[in-house]
């Protein structure tokens, strides 16, 4: 057995924008996925009613795994901006009351950030402490609704959950948060750091961190230089990291995350996977 047999594969719907959102889960669902992200973005999520959650909720009952992308265009816990906090807040909120009546997990998030990072000192730590703060409340309000958050990192300096090492920070302040781990982004940050190996890398540090803090993987691949969102190609060694995974007893979900899925088809891509798995 490989780790495609012992963990969760699913596709995002995010990845999916030329059909509406129903068509999009029959047609993961044709395809025998039976895991899904549902992604409260732009063009889908105009079509996430109440009816849409019934529906979800349904298919769980079915044995549909789901998790959930908090909503991330345009939202920012840390910005200095009370409006668009409240905003940003309003929205995570929504994608945690929406798990809530499906009955799924994590709420994957994306942290807060400011262009003020490492160049005005206080206006860095004001915006860090609305982005903590906010994490805080949403981690509270998330797990009395039974829902997990699970913080993904983000391949960008200015934001407050960037590369792997700054998790353990994180769960100390707040303890309870899990971790979205982002393959393509974790390598993405290594070289941009100039790591000679950075799946190495990412295996220490998932090491340090505790391999039981990994709550969801987001899984694409890329070339080192910018965030492709690939599966078919790129540089990472896909193999290697799942296999440290696989050996450290991760037997949650996988994300995958390429508009190859819906340029190509998903047969194609779930074909690419087993091979890279094997």
């Amino acid at each position: 057995m490989s780790p495609f047999d012992r963990m969760k594969f699913g596709f995002s719907t995010f990845f999916f924008t030329r059909k509406p959102i129903r068509e999009v889960i029959d047609e993961m669902i044709s395809h025998n996925m039976r895991t899904i992200e549902l992604s409260l973005e732009v063009p889908h999520m105009e079509g996430m009613n109440e009816d849409f959650v019934t529906r979800m909720a349904a298919l769980r009952e079915d044995g549909i795994d789901l998790s959930i992308h908090a909503p991330f265009l345009e939202v920012n816990s840390g910005s200095n901006h009370k409006e668009i906090r409240r905003f940003s807040r309003k929205r995570t909120r929504m994608a945690v009351d929406m798990a809530h009546k499906i009955g799924c997990n994590p709420v994957v998030l994306h942290p807060g950030y400011t262009f003020w990072m490492d160049k005005v000192k206080e206006e860095m730590e004001r915006a860090r402490a609305y982005f903590m703060r906010d994490l805080k409340d949403t981690v509270s309000y998330a797990r009395k609704r039974n829902v997990k958050i699970a913080l993904e990192q983000v391949p960008m300096p200015f934001f407050f959950f960037y590369d792997l090492p700054q998790f353990l920070d994180l769960l100390q302040a707040v303890p309870g948060l899990g971790m979205t781990l982002d393959i393509g982004h974790a390598y993405l940050t290594k070289r941009i750091k100039g790591i000679d190996d950075p799946e190495g890398a990412i295996i220490e540090n998932l090491k340090e961190i505790g391999v039981e803090h990994v709550s969801h993987v987001h899984l694409h691949n890329n070339k080192g230089k910018r965030d492709d969102h690939l599966v078919l190609d790129g540089n990472i060694d896909i193999r290697r990291i799942m296999r440290f995974l696989d050996e450290e007893g991760y037997t949650g979900k996988v994300i995958v995350e390429s508009h190859e899925m819906e340029r190509l088809g998903i047969p194609v891509v779930l074909e690419k996977l087993k091979e890279l798995l094997s």
